[in-house]
């Protein structure tokens, strides 16, 4: 099994020239314009051509979307001379009570779009239940409203790889009668084994979460 990372500084410079480049934007667009023409397109497949937002609600349409690095952005953080692609997990731990984290723009217009034709929106995230009055908090800061729910790790599950902990949660929403267009986020994991009908992966070149 490949192993999580973080990438060290030396690579640090290769990041930097891919953001000024206009690549990561360019990057993140695209997947994000694909994954609206997706979802549009499995709308009419599963809840009726051009179905109203009540028939899309009542067919139990779902998307679901991670957070870190696919709603906000830990690129200015990681990026700051003074951090220099190190991990400092009590100013992140203040970073994140902040929302200190930029929104990712097309990210969060996709949900709204999603939402705005009667989709429901969950967010599963690998930080800990004790984060969530502060995530949910963030996720209304930053537009993404009416998240029907916030799937985080409890004590009990946070030594799961990612893959099993995204895969199990949609499983269980699968199980509750939802119908899971799309997961989207910034690592394989976050879309990995099943339960949902496509994976849409943002770019995400600082680290890897098994």
């Amino acid at each position: 099994m490949t192993k999580a990372y973080l990438v060290n500084p030396a690579m640090g410079a290769d990041i930097v020239a891919f953001r000024q480049s206009g690549g990561y934007t360019a990057d993140i667009s695209g997947t994000v314009s694909r994954a609206r023409t997706y979802l549009d397109g499995w709308l009419d497949r599963t809840c009726g051509k051009k179905a109203s937002v009540s028939k899309v609600r009542k067919c139990r349409a779902l998307v679901v979307s991670d957070m870190d690095d696919t709603l906000v952005s830990w690129y200015p953080d990681y990026s700051d001379p003074a951090v220099n692609w190190q991990e400092n997990p009590p100013v992140q731990e203040q970073i994140m009570q902040a929302c200190g984290t930029p929104a990712i723009a097309p990210s969060v217009n996709l949900l709204k779009r999603a939402r705005a034709r009667g989709v429901a929106i969950v967010v599963i995230s690998g930080r800990k239940q004790a984060q969530a009055p502060y995530t949910a908090s963030c996720l209304e800061k930053i537009g993404v409203t009416g998240v029907r729910q916030l799937i985080l790790r409890s004590p009990g599950n946070e030594e799961m790889t990612a893959t099993v902990f995204n895969s199990r949660a949609r499983a269980r929403l699968v199980r509750q009668g939802w119908k899971i267009a799309l997961s989207l986020g910034d690592q394989v994991s976050d879309m990995g084994g099943g339960h949902a009908d496509a994976g849409f992966l943002l770019p995400n070149p600082m680290y890897f979460i098994p």
